[in-house]
This record gives C-alpha cells, sequence and structure tokens, in this order.
C-alpha cells in the first residue's frame, strides 16, 4: 500500500482522538484484511471499534481505483492491539522502556532469533534489552517483529506483597 493511503487513515484514527497503533493490508485465509489497529488511554471497546469503522468505511467508499483493496475483495478489521501489544516502530519500544518484551528476528544474533526481556531503551537505530542479565543491542532492521508481554501474577502473590 501506497504511504499516502496508510497517513490518510492514519489521520482518520487520530482526528477521532485515538492513537494508531497500525495499520495493515495482508492475506488471511485466502481472503485480503486491511487492519487498523487503535488504542487510547484507558483502553479500547467495541464502541470505539464500530466508530473507527465507520468512519474508515466511509473513506474507503469514496476511493476509486485503489489496485491494493481490490475493490470490495477485502474486509476492514478495526481492533485493539491487546494486552501483548505488537511493536511496529523504533518509537514504540523507547516508549515501552521498563517493559518486558518478545522480540523476533530476521537473522540470528548470538545464535538466537528470538529474545525475551525488559526494553531498556532505543540506541540510535538499535533496541537495548536486557535478556537474562545482559544487554543485547539489536539492530531494529534486523527485527521481524515484537510484542510487550504480559505475566499474569496469581493472587497469592498479591495478597503477600499487599500485606
Amino acid at each position: 500500500m501506497t504511504e499516502k493511503f496508510l497517513d490518510k487513515i492514519e489521520n482518520i484514527v487520530t482526528a477521532l482522538g485515538y492513537e494508531c497503533v497500525h495499520v495493515g493490508l495482508r492475506t488471511d485465509f485466502g481472503k485480503l484484511k486491511l487492519q487498523v489497529l487503535i488504542d487510547t488511554l484507558g483502553g479500547i471497546n467495541a464502541g470505539d471499534c464500530e466508530l473507527v469503522s465507520g468512519h474508515v468505511n466511509d473513506f474507503l467508499d469514496s476511493l476509486e481505483n485503489v489496485p491494493e483493496l481490490d475493490r470490495g475483495r477485502y474486509y476492514l478489521e478495526v481492533s485493539s492491539p491487546g494486552i501483548e501489544r505488537p511493536l511496529y516502530k523504533l518509537e514504540d519500544y523507547s516508549r515501552f522502556q521498563g517493559k518486558e518484551a518478545r522480540i523476533r528476528l530476521s537473522k540470528l544474533l548470538d545464535g538466537r532469533k528470538t529474545f525475551t526481556g525488559i526494553i531498556q531503551g532505543v540506541r540510535d537505530d538499535s533496541v537495548a534489552i536486557n535478556c537474562e542479565g545482559s544487554e543485547k543491542i539489536i539492530p531494529f532492521s534486523s527485527i521481524r517483529g515484537g510484542n510487550l508481554v504480559f505475566r499474569f501474577e496469581n493472587d497469592d502473590k498479591k495478597k503477600r506483597r499487599h500485606s
């Protein structure tokens, strides 16, 4: 998809007061899917997704000759990024410094393609992550995908900590 097209959808989302986490086009079970991930402080509910979906649909219906969408042979999905939010941009890694993340690489680094640890920050065009007590510097260009990691705390640990 063209950057201009993506920017227009992102502008629609931000004009409605939401953060546009990601806009992407992919094939899902043989059908083209336009995915829009939105977020806001306090989280996203079905009404938020419905509102954004309506505005994005109006925009898409107004377009002529959009080869990326093959006129009507796609579906639109507007959703929250979820509790294990994907990290798409270098700025995402900076924003979530101090949080646990899983980073998948396109090529081996120190014999591994996956690193899970605490994001230490962004340095130039690289992400610093503390894995198992040692810091790894991962070039952003090597990152195939990343997401935050959610760890469920069991109630016994919470009770002991708050006693």
